[in-house]
């Protein structure tokens, strides 16, 4: 791999580097490059193992459900791209290298695919977003930072094309910690082998929001197991998107208004603390939201 990054120009401009509040970061700073570049390639085998199910669907079948015919097939080059990024990630880490898991996903149709789609890419984006900073190694920030590319351009696709809304969610991505991402990640695993050497990550309670929340909206949210007796100031929802987060109390209903101001890809987290959605702070989620807006910025209500 030397090799082949030693044969290209590469023009680096320097930059300061922005990094969310030290309250942001979980607390897995021990992270070796093989355990980041493994969490990068269990990431790929669960996109990879999503996107074959796109095969038990046909074009017609995209058609007959209101899809542009041609999207089976662009979805088909999305899994290409999957496997080949799977590929090359067991290539540098050899016998390393973790193995694919069994999976459960809730599409049906090709509609519900392309839901289950969005929720995939968004966790995918974040994650690469994430597993920067546990990279020194120039030949694998390169490596990283490419795939990282292609995906954010299979989000871009996705919501653009397929959902017809923005292409982009905010200015920027929302960076979560690994055991947050692997939390989401765990709704749609049912086992992974024994010998899977991952990072040692938490996974913790999901957290579910009713179907078609809109922001302002008062909800009931609900995760098990429950938390102990506590006050109505005790917990907190924060509603994370790039790189800003809205906290607001969650009372002792388990009800929570949604913030009016959010647009775009939102990761809600409950917490014990009003000032941190670190690991140690994490109660349950996170919770993947999406507020979709107009180009004229208005908020937009989509099918999928």
């Amino acid at each position: 791999m030397r090799a082949i990054l030693s044969l290209l120009a590469l023009v680096i401009l320097s930059s300061s580097v922005l990094s969310l509040p030290s309250e942001r970061r979980d607390g897995d700073s021990a992270l070796t490059e093989i355990q980041a570049l493994n969490f990068a390639l269990s990431l790929e085998h669960f996109q990879y193992y999503f996107y074959k199910r796109l095969y038990q669907y046909e074009p017609q079948d995209f058609s007959n459900a209101g899809l542009p015919p041609w999207s089976q097939g662009r979805y088909a080059q999305i899994s290409s791209h999957e496997l080949t990024h799977a590929q090359f990630l067991e290539n540098i880490l050899g016998d390393n290298a973790v193995q694919p898991c069994t999976y459960n996903f809730p599409d049906s149709d090709p509609r519900s695919f392309v839901k289950t789609s969005n929720i995939v890419e968004a966790i995918t984006s974040s994650t690469y977003t994430t597993l920067a900073k546990y990279l020194s190694d120039p030949d694998y920030v390169i490596s990283i930072s490419s795939i990282h590319s292609v995906e954010a351009k299979h989000s871009a696709w996705v919501n653009a094309d397929m959902r017809e809304g923005a292409a982009w969610s905010t200015a920027f991505d929302a960076p979560m910690s690994l055991s947050q991402l692997y939390t989401m990640m765990s709704g749609f695993i049912v086992s992974c082998p024994s010998s899977n050497s991952l990072p040692p990550i938490k996974t913790f309670p999901s957290l579910t929001f009713p179907s078609n929340v809109i922001p302002g909206q008062t909800v009931q949210v609900s995760f098990s197991p429950a938390a102990p007796d506590r006050d109505s100031h005790t917990l907190y929802a924060w509603f994370i998107s790039g790189f800003k987060a809205l906290v607001v109390p969650l009372n002792a209903d388990m009800t929570v208004t949604i913030p009016d101001t959010l647009q775009g890809f939102v990761f809600s987290v409950i917490t014990n603390n009003r000032e941190s959605v670190s690991d140690d702070a994490t109660v349950a989620g996170p919770a993947f939201l999406v507020f979709d807006y107009d180009y004229q910025g208005n908020d937009q209500s989509l099918p999928m």
